[in-house]
């Protein structure tokens, strides 16, 4: 019985870990594309540039 509860908590545990380092990485690049907005943005109106200009 203690190696089975053992063995549960080692995998709760290493799932609660892996949803920790799922949630750093999503802020990482939430804070990566925050600061390339401007950069972003500029991309974005020149592909609906060529967007527009394929249709005329």
């Amino acid at each position: 019985m203690t190696w089975l509860q053992t063995t549960l908590q080692t995998i709760w545990a290493s799932l609660v870990a892996f949803g920790i380092i799922k949630s750093i990485i999503v802020i990482v690049i939430i804070a990566l594309v925050s600061r390339a907005q401007k950069l972003l943005g500029l991309v974005a109106a020149i592909l609906f540039i060529a967007f527009l200009a394929h249709w005329i």
